[in-house]
């Protein structure tokens, strides 16, 4: 039985030498080896140039620029330049064509002759009043007067409301008051260019109704040709 087996594998062995030297005889090995070889090049190639083609894509969105100028983050709100621009013509501007300003600031003693010539006018009023001396910005520059932050509290809206501005003639300005600021906005700047006046002058209003000033201007100094100009006299 031992026999058997050992000559069956010994034909065995000898029948796969045989294969072996025919394949080599026929050259089916080196084919193999051949192909298996271009098999794993190609396959180098592509893997390649698949990672080629992913990278110069990736690179291709990276490096992509617009040709415009980047614009920074602003954190600011938006605002309407032409509006703005308006705005400033409209309420800022003091070189109106018939106004006789000089832009001349007033002294020390002539502020306070202006201011206490107000005073006294205060002092016989019964109606609730206030005497607001000028500054530059009330009446050349920005054109915004601020008033008592305590009267306001006391006698005037908190929110926007119309405020008629009544002169020594009775003429009539209408204004815009706001609340929230306690000041004169739209329409002062008329009846400031209109009286012509000046850093120095002191004016006083009073409230005759919740709706109206009485307005009385004491100059800083004798402006006889405005004064001329507009029919008013300094008190």
């Amino acid at each position: 039985m031992v026999k058997v087996e050992n000559s069956y594998e010994e034909a065995r062995k000898r029948r796969v030498l045989e294969n072996l030297k025919q394949i080599e005889n026929l050259g089916i090995s080196k084919i193999s080896r051949s192909l298996l070889d271009v098999a794993k090049s190609e396959r180098k190639q592509l893997t390649s140039k698949s990672s080629e083609k992913s990278k110069k894509k990736f690179e291709a969105v990276e490096l992509r620029r617009s040709s415009r100028t980047r614009n920074l983050v602003s954190y600011r709100d938006q605002v309407d330049e032409t509006e703005l621009s308006s705005y400033r013509k409209r309420y800022c501007r003091s070189n109106e064509s018939g106004r006789e300003y000089t832009g001349r600031f007033s002294s020390y003693e002539e502020q306070a002759e202006a201011f206490q010539k107000a005073q006294d006018i205060l002092n016989s009023l019964d109606n609730p009043s206030f005497v607001k001396a000028m500054v530059r910005s009330h009446v050349s520059s920005c054109f915004w007067l601020g008033l008592p932050s305590r009267f306001c509290k006391d006698y005037l809206p908190a929110g926007e409301a119309k405020m008629v501005l009544e002169d020594e003639n009775g003429v009539e300005f209408d204004t815009v008051y706001i609340g929230s600021r306690a000041g004169l906005s739209g329409g002062w700047r008329g009846f400031a260019m209109h009286h012509n006046l000046e850093d120095g002058d002191a004016l006083v209003f009073e409230l005759t109704a919740p709706d109206r000033f009485k307005v009385v201007i004491n100059y800083y100094y004798n402006k006889l040709n405005c004064l001329a100009h507009s029919g008013f006299k300094s008190f």
